[in-house]
């Protein structure tokens, strides 16, 4: 969707959490994380579902639905670009990122996040219901940092982080996105992105 952009009035900005909880069949995906499978847990908590599965997909914190639902995924991104959002200022020196933040809506507590995403990745499954196939991936999370904490009365953030890359990661095919996520309800406030320099 990110590469289509099939809702004219949006930006879909799009990232892959690899969950690790299939491992056991037979193969490990390598860019899977514990750290991503309890993300999802607490999606599982706000919308009261009976289990986490696969492919969801969520819109915005707020919208969840399985991942190949692509009617309900245009619906969810239409509703979505109604709301209005904060404005992010992202820049890249070297390895240093830099963030500016405003017109925050009021809220109550919410944390500020840079994903490092990386595209153009693939994986060859050797077991399993996909055994054989080669997977193609994009916007794949390789790393989550929390940038700092906005409070209800703040409508303004800045702030910086180190993002040092991993050698296996292809420097021209990553992207930072930042986004700020409201902590009790789950709601992106604002999101942007920015490719790694």
């Amino acid at each position: 969707m990110e590469r289509e952009q099939p809702v004219p009035q949006a930006e879909i900005i799009t990232l892959a959490w690899h969950v690790d909880y299939w491992n056991y069949l037979g193969w490990k995906d390598e860019f899977s994380s514990a750290e991503f499978s309890k993300r999802q847990e607490s999606y599982g908590r706000k919308f009261k579902i009976d289990s986490i599965y696969t492919p969801q997909m969520v819109v915005d914190g707020q919208t969840e639905f399985v991942g190949n639902n692509s009617g309900k995924a245009v619906t969810s991104i239409m509703a979505a670009a109604n709301l209005s959002k904060a404005s992010i200022e992202l820049a890249m020196n070297e390895n240093l990122l830099k963030i500016n933040i405003s017109e925050i809506s009021k809220i109550e507590n919410a944390t500020v996040f840079a994903a490092v995403a990386e595209d153009k990745l693939s994986t060859s499954v050797k077991r399993g219901e996909n055994s054989g196939r080669v997977l193609e991936h994009s916007s794949v999370v390789r790393q989550l940092k929390t940038i700092g904490v906005i409070s209800g009365a703040s409508s303004t953030f800045s702030g910086e982080l180190d993002l040092p890359i991993q050698p296996n990661w292809k420097k021209e095919n990553l992207k930072i996105i930042v986004f700020v996520q409201e902590n009790n309800t789950r709601k992106i406030l604002g999101v942007n992105q920015i490719q790694y320099k």
